[in-house]
């Protein structure tokens, strides 16, 4: 009859795994205490590393890199060292992964083989493969380590440790680590996924709009009335050139124009809640009843955007490209903001008369130098010194509107 196998007492393998099993755990705890605690990743990192110090554990320099889903960032890394015990965040643009610093580098291989990477820096006969361990070395450091950190989704991260304790990590150092890792990259992803979503929001829907989809406004109908000044802009001649350019040009030329536009807007702490084939519909909150001022953030936004626009237009001049030329209307009024549509594909936007009025208007800014039209609600709100463009029969607007562009 064969009889169960005993343990060896003394197993200094066991004996590892015992002791690291004790030292992880409280560190286990930490960590899911922490996840309810709200904080952002780079505080909930720092902390992290000052509790593995804590816990004994001699890494004076702690690094973790995170791919992103984000129109200008490739990835996020966030760095640690003791001698500040604070954590910093450093935004990576597309590209960075052709640059000889990441093809040369440990990370790569982590990302592209899920390896980890082990150099005993103190040792003389260490293997210097990758240019930032000679640079380690350099500043004192006796122990490098890298490992892969996978998400639920299997998307790919990486944390590195280095230490400069004589001898660098230990065994049940590291053994410590791998039983903490896992929890921590559960609980770090929570904050990573929150984070995308409110970037991803922010991008297609707009600051404001993004944040009241994710504090809950996301039923069909939900939204407020409120009073706002709002901006449409549109191209001109846009058709033409799209016909007689080739497109990749036509491309470049309108993501210009829409970084001009956005950029004026942004400034102004305005918001671009559509954008419709060439043209922009924005809004510029009122807030503190203080309407005058969303009126001279809109007028603001407005002459930047023509401004940097002739800019742009010399410098393509020079280059044999078509100049691009637009028209803009502002007006002040009610607007329904919130969300429209069907039941399961909804646009989170501002919809009434005012919005039907400042589209319906901004053709009149064809002729104008500056192109700029104003409603006759806009100029008395903001009590600018406008010139009177006459009083016009609008489509789809019941009463004829006078209209303004500025005297001078």
């Amino acid at each position: 009859m064969t009889q169960p196998t005993t343990p060896i007492t003394g197993d200094p393998r066991l004996d590892t795994a015992a002791e690291a099993q004790s030292r992880a755990a409280p560190l286990r705890d930490w960590l899911m205490d922490a996840r309810l605690r709200g904080l952002r990743a780079p505080e909930l990192f720092g902390e992290f590393c000052t509790a593995l110090r804590a816990a004994g554990l001699p890494m004076a320099r702690v690094t973790l890199h995170m791919p992103q889903l984000h129109p200008l960032l490739l990835a996020r890394t966030l760095h640690w060292d003791s001698d500040e015990n604070t954590a910093i965040e450093i935004d990576r643009e597309h590209g960075v992964e052709l640059t000889a610093g990441y093809l040369n580098s440990p990370l790569r291989v982590v990302y592209e083989d899920g390896k980890v990477i082990r150099r005993k820096l103190e040792d003389p006969d260490c293997p210097l493969d990758y240019p930032i361990l000679d640079d380690l070395r350099c500043e004192g450091f006796s122990d490098y380590l890298i490992e892969p950190l996978p998400f639920s989704t299997q998307r790919m991260n990486a944390i590195s440790f280095a230490s400069r304790a004589p001898g660098g990590f230990s065994d049940l150092d590291i053994a410590t680590l791998r039983r903490t890792l896992p929890v921590f990259g559960a609980v770090i992803e929570i904050r990573h996924v929150y984070r995308t979503s409110a970037q991803l929001m922010e991008t297609y829907l707009g600051h404001r709009s993004g944040q009241r989809v994710l504090s809950g406004t996301i039923k069909r109908g939900d939204g407020e009335v409120t009073n706002a000044v709002l901006w449409s802009c549109d191209l001109r001649d846009f058709t033409q050139l799209s016909e007689t350019r080739p497109l990749p040009e036509v491309i470049d030329s309108l993501n210009a124009y829409f970084e001009i536009v956005g950029d004026a807007i942004e400034e102004q702490e305005g918001e671009i809640l559509k954008f419709i084939g060439d043209g922009v519909l924005a809004i510029f909150p009122i807030v503190d009843d203080a309407p005058e001022i969303a009126c001279y953030q809109a007028l603001g936004a407005a002459r930047r955007t023509l401004d940097e626009l002739e800019k742009r237009n010399a410098i393509w001049a020079a280059q044999n490209k078509p100049a691009l030329r637009c028209g803009i209307a502002l007006h002040r009024g009610d607007v329904m903001y919130g969300n429209i549509g069907t039941r399961s594909r909804l646009d989170f936007t501002v919809i009434g008369p005012a919005v039907n009025l400042v589209s319906r208007i901004e053709p009149l800014s064809r002729d104008l130098d500056p192109p700029l039209v104003l409603s006759l609600a806009f100029v008395e709100c903001s009590g600018l010194e406008a010139r009177s463009l006459g009083t016009h029969a609008l489509k789809g607007i019941a009463d004829a509107q006078e209209v303004f562009t500025l005297a001078v």
